[in-house]
């Protein structure tokens, strides 16, 4: 067993006996989110995250496409997506509507849209971010080794068996079998070699390396969030794509070493920390603090609550009960 490894037996059994509970009984358990938010000293910060995962600046109309709350259930997704979603979405009338789409989302939606994911650009504001798929990518951890005690090279497993994951074949090519890195693929798209195909490494493992890499695939790299959270420090290019993680927030060496996109100063940059043990301190230091954004768990229902509240009033389905100016 993998101790480090999402527990998503628990997280299944949760969200079963959350939807067990009647709808009427909510209703009753229904927190006063106005009254928690008046209280809260990070107020602003929590409606300043609310405004970014929620972007519109002008109201809307549903569309053709869009659909019930109550309908949520026979959308095609992981089920997962459809837990998580309805753990926000439960304390709204369940005849509103809206759009979802609950894929590895890297394009901008063509009307308001819940999304896991988004590009990080100037116009992704149809994307409104929730809290999707949170037992897979919300996976913090604590890890038992220190970083002058580890391996002094990079680990890179990863999934390469999607047309979309071509640039994990493009790093793949440049270092597997090179010294400064341990590579493998624990799926290959058709053509790949074969000798990239490795077992999947349990997470304890990869934590006796100094530098994990952290590579996009169909939008964010998922073990960016547990690298952050280790004494090993993430290695990857500029985020393109953005979650609840807000990687449009994290600054290149600072947070994670910033590599290039085409991977080639690896070498030069992994050199570089190798030698200056504090400057990587610093940045598994950093890296810690603001994983610590995530950890207040009234601060992320209440910023759900306001990221969906701010939807529906949007959209005119809700009439204005907070200002999120």
């Amino acid at each position: 067993m993998d101790k480090f490894k999402p527990k998503k037996i628990e997280n299944y059994i949760a969200a079963y006996i959350r939807e067990a509970i009647p709808a009427r009984l909510w209703k009753t358990m229904m927190p006063d989110f106005f009254k928690i938010l008046d209280r809260r000293p990070d107020r602003e910060y929590i409606l300043a995250r609310a405004r970014h995962y929620n972007k519109i600046d002008k109201s809307f109309t549903p569309g053709q496409d869009f659909i019930r709350l109550r309908d949520l259930w026979h959308v095609k997704s992981s089920s997962m997506y459809r837990h998580d979603a309805w753990r926000t979405s439960r304390w709204f009338d369940q005849n509103m509507l809206w759009r979802v789409d609950f894929l590895d989302v890297n394009w901008i939606c063509p009307s308001p849209t819940i999304t896991k994911s988004r590009p990080i650009s100037d116009d992704n504001q149809n994307n409104i971010i929730l809290k999707l798929d949170r037992c897979r990518h919300f996976n913090f951890i604590h890890d038992p080794y220190r970083f002058k005690d580890k391996a002094d090279k990079g680990i890179f497993m990863a999934d390469i068996g999607d047309i979309g994951k071509m640039n994990r074949a493009e790093f793949m090519k440049m270092y597997f079998g090179s010294e400064i890195c341990d590579c493998g693929s624990i799926r290959n798209l058709e053509g790949l070699p074969d000798s990239w195909l490795k077992p999947k490494m349990k997470i304890r493992e990869m934590l006796r390396y100094k530098y994990i890499l952290a590579l996009e695939g169909n939008d964010v790299a998922t073990n960016l969030k547990w690298a952050m959270s280790s004494n090993s420090i993430a290695v990857m290019p500029r985020p393109t794509c953005e979650t609840w993680f807000l990687e449009s927030s994290l600054k290149p060496d600072f947070h994670y070493i910033e590599i290039r996109p085409d991977y080639a100063d690896l070498p030069e940059k992994l050199e570089y920390y190798s030698s200056r043990p504090e400057e990587a301190e610093a940045i598994i230091k950093n890296a810690h603090e603001y994983i610590r954004q995530f950890l207040d768990q009234e601060r992320e229902n209440l910023t759900e609550y306001l990221t969906l509240l701010k939807y529906f009033q949007d959209s005119g389905q809700i009439p204005e009960s907070i200002s999120f100016q």
